[in-house]
């Protein structure tokens, strides 16, 4: 049933088991990891075990409960989700109306927030609040990529668990195994953390189109012409929605890095090795310090596309920054460092 959790993170399976046996578990817990690591899959284990109707070797997996929580349909398991990419004070109060409601069903109420490092301030306080009223059998799980983005008074009222990444070289390999060519399996192997979310990137429909897109604008780059005009030009045939938007750049900050690493000769940590040629010519153009801030600006954005905002604009905005910092480059005269 959690075979590849135990797998995967056998650690936190550990602990969550011993502490349960013990009846020392935690009333409100931080699963802190990236995306692919089994933080939602440990959630959803802590509620098996605290609702399972076996008597041992808990959870079975084969209970009425068991089946529902897995499902995610057991009226004692509630779980967030964030809405425009935010949690709201609209969500908690809506969490606390749900547990207050008598027609739950006996045994332990468990919530899950997931992408709990996207509350605001108002959910924040709200569930702090609901933290430090007594809630007996009551235990809530957030799931976060940095624990360090919720209000320190939340993490002190709750344990902290972290979860590990699956080694880079292992995943690359699983996919060259699997038959995917060693390029396309170097870069999914360095933008996820699972063998199955490296398959699943490589598998997205647009990741052909987007990877193009990005060729087109270092190609302009090069010669010296507009990134706006270019991606207007191509931005139609390679992106669809907000998710294209943001695995765009995702690939930008990947290549990014890339340019950094030849810079500094460190190409063996370089991904898009088969572009040696292309990156060679922008590490000419470029310095170090530049490079370096150009990243700054990327990681900047990528916070932001995690709130409501026009993302065609914002792209817009960054490089025109882009072609503006290349002009003054250029102007200075200065040879990059």
């Amino acid at each position: 049933m959690f075979e590849t959790l135990v797998m995967m993170q056998p650690a936190v399976v550990k602990m969550l088991k011993n502490s349960h046996l013990k009846d020392r578990l935690s009333h409100a817990y931080i699963f802190e990891g990236d995306s692919g690591t089994g933080t939602f899959e440990a959630a959803l284990y802590l509620a098996a075990r605290l609702l399972c109707e076996a008597d041992e070797d808990r959870p079975c997996g084969v209970c009425s409960n068991c089946r529902r929580v897995m499902n995610t349909t057991h009226p004692n398991v509630h779980i967030i989700r964030p809405a425009r990419r935010q949690i709201v004070k609209e969500d908690i109060r809506l969490l606390q109306e749900d547990f207050n409601k008598t027609a739950l069903e006996n045994g332990a109420k468990i919530y899950i927030i997931e992408d709990a490092h996207t509350m605001n301030a108002h959910a924040s306080n709200a569930l702090l609040k609901f933290l430090e009223e007594p809630h007996p059998n009551l235990y809530g799980v957030l799931l976060a990529r940095d624990a360090g983005a919720l209000l320190e008074t939340l993490r002190s009222r709750s344990q902290t668990l972290h979860f590990t990444s699956m080694p880079r070289q292992l995943i690359e390999k699983g996919l060259v195994d699997g038959g995917y060519p060693a390029e396309q399996a170097r870069l999914a192997a360095s933008m996820t953390h699972t063998l199955a979310h490296a398959e699943a990137l490589l598998n997205e429909p647009n990741l052909t189109g987007l990877l193009d897109l990005l060729n087109h604008l270092h190609e302009a780059m090069i010669k010296g012409k507009s990134l706006v005009t270019t991606f207007h030009r191509i931005h139609n045939t390679a992106i669809e929605g907000t998710d294209d938007y943001e695995r765009l750049l995702d690939l930008m900050i990947r290549y990014q890095k890339d340019l950094i690493y030849g810079k500094m000769d460190h190409y063996g940590q370089c991904v898009f090795v088969e572009d040696g040629e292309t990156q060679a010519r922008i590490v000419a153009m470029k310095s170090e310090r530049m490079l370096l801030e150009e990243l700054d600006m990327m990681l900047e954005l990528k916070a932001k596309l995690k709130h409501y905002i026009n993302e065609r604009l914002a792209f817009d905005n960054l490089l025109l920054a882009l072609e503006r910092r290349m002009d003054l480059e250029e102007t200075s005269g200065r040879h990059p460092l």
